[in-house]
């Protein structure tokens, strides 16, 4: 294939085998207050063998420790002195031996400092193998984290959870009995996935309302790409990319195919929030953009030793030649970075929106026994031009913000709020009457302005005008609210009127 390197982590056939993987991993941690979970982590496999050339080709011993660094016999002494001492003299007799084993490795790899190298157990490891695979056992409702809580975003058509009745707002309580007050949503993710034509019951709180409900898992496809027609302009496809897994590539190509079809000669490509995904994609869908011959990225290994990844017919034919500009935001990571930057320091293109996330690591995941692996950080990617962009990010061309509004959390409707409470939550109602139009102040003190505002926003949804938000009224700004972030997606009018 010519003498351009194939990518790290490209998918190779005949490698399924997971005791000899390693995978390469761009993953982002992202602080925010909404995320789509289809899939936590992005990963792609290869072969051992091939890592370790590509990543030592010029010093064979780089990735075996120095003699100064083995393990001594009084290391190990040391090991098994605190292991001993705690199994037989902690107060709680029932300490788990792999729960010290596990907490011993975590913390070695937490004492690297990097928050992208960790030792992974069980559950944890679940979403790279989903990410491979493409599809994962789940009930296919899309989750977000607010006021503590997790909450339903939407329910995906045919799926188990769009069967059962769940609906957008849905609050989760517990999973299998378990209280999920305060977990993170990964873990709130890990306890509703599992294997296919399992049961998980959830208890679920909508309103007032407590219900549960038992839903069986059923295999979920990964679906990373949407494509849709402008609703302003039919020559204008909007191609809304949310990670980089699997078949991403294959997802972008078809997507620009059909809107080709419905007669788009423009394009709009989205990675907002977008927090990465597998390198071999990322190289391919900018390889549909980038003049072949000219750089999309440059690995750096812990040896300094740099290699350039170049457009060629190696990573596909198939090529964007119609006008197009790509937005980002801060939420767009990793992967969405590496796609970012080739367009815009090798195909020049136009960046629309705000300054990304900043992650410029290179992840490798190996096994370490069953159910656990070690993900630690092998390498930087730099742009073409050589920058690393870690913690930094890439500057839009253009920079644009979103509403005051476009952050706002989830109104809690636990209880009703009226005239006189003072709280995050009346803050929310406030910022959002705020967005409708509503002459409020966003102070987070439900005054008489408030009350008002409230009122007339209950007469023209055909609401009881008590002026206090109960259920029904906050679901109704709720509802308002979104409708008002479609219609002023400030960045997306940039995006049209940049190609108009």
């Amino acid at each position: 294939m010519g003498n351009n390197p194939k990518p790290q982590g490209a998918v190779q056939s005949g490698l399924e085998s997971k005791k000899v993987s390693v995978w390469i991993l761009f993953l982002a941690v992202l602080l925010t207050g909404v995320f789509t979970y289809f899939g936590t982590s992005y990963a792609a496999r290869t072969s051992q063998n091939q890592v370790a050339q590509s990543e030592t080709k010029n010093d064979s011993n780089s990735t075996t420790a120095k003699s100064s660094d083995t393990l001594t016999n009084e290391d190990l002494k040391k090991l098994e002195l605190v292991y001993d001492t705690l199994v037989n003299g902690y107060v709680d007799k029932n300490i788990s031996k792999d729960d010290l084993i596990n907490g011993a490795l975590k913390g070695m790899a937490e004492a690297t400092g990097d928050p992208y190298t960790n030792y992974l157990v069980n559950d944890e490891t679940a979403a790279i193998d989903e990410t491979m695979t493409g599809s994962f056992g789940g009930i296919g409702a899309e989750l977000r984290s607010e006021n503590n809580r997790v909450i339903i975003s939407n329910t995906r058509e045919g799926t188990p959870a769009q069967k059962i009745g769940l609906q957008e707002n849905d609050a989760i309580l517990k999973v299998n009995g378990e209280d999920m007050e305060g977990k993170s949503i990964s873990y709130v993710v890990s306890k509703v996935r599992g294997e296919v034509g399992t049961d998980v019951t959830l208890t679920i709180q909508r309103g007032t309302q407590e219900l549960e409900v038992k839903i069986t898992r059923a295999k979920i496809a990964i679906e990373t790409v949407k494509g849709t027609v402008d609703s302003t302009d039919a020559t204008i496809g909007h191609v809304q990319i949310n990670s980089f897994a699997k078949n991403t590539a294959k997802e972008v190509e078809k997507a620009v195919t059909d809107l080709r079809e419905k007669g788009v000669k423009k394009f709009i490509f989205d990675v907002r929030y977008n927090p990465g995904g597998l390198l071999d994609q990322a190289i391919m869908i900018a390889n549909m953009f980038v003049e072949e011959g000219k750089t999309i990225l440059n690995v750096e290994n812990r040896d300094g030793q740099i290699k350039t990844y170049k457009a060629s017919k190696d990573y596909g034919t198939f090529k964007i030649t119609e006008p197009y500009v790509l937005l980002v935001n801060e939420g767009s990571a990793s992967a969405s970075e590496i796609l970012a930057a080739a367009l815009k320091e090798s195909a020049d293109a136009q960046l629309i929106g705000k300054k990304t996330y900043g992650k410029g690591t290179v992840q490798s995941v190996i096994e370490v026994g069953e159910n656990a692996e070690l993900k630690y950080t092998i390498a930087k990617w730099l742009t073409p031009n050589k920058t690393w962009i870690h913690k930094t990010g890439i500057e839009p061309t253009e920079e644009v913000s979103m509403p005051d509004y476009y952050n706002i959390t989830i109104i809690d409707t636990r209880e009703v709020v009226k005239e006189g409470a003072v709280s995050d939550n009346v803050k929310t109602i406030e910022t959002i009457l705020k967005g409708l139009g509503y002459d409020v102040t966003a102070d987070g003190y439900f005054d008489s302005k408030t009350t008002e505002a409230v009122k007339e926003f209950q007469k023209s949804k055909g609401l009881s005008e008590t002026g206090e938000v109960d259920e029904k009224t906050g679901t109704a700004l709720m509802s308002a609210i979104r409708d008002a972030l479609k219609a002023n997606d400030t960045q997306y009018k940039a995006a049209v009127k940049a190609l108009q």
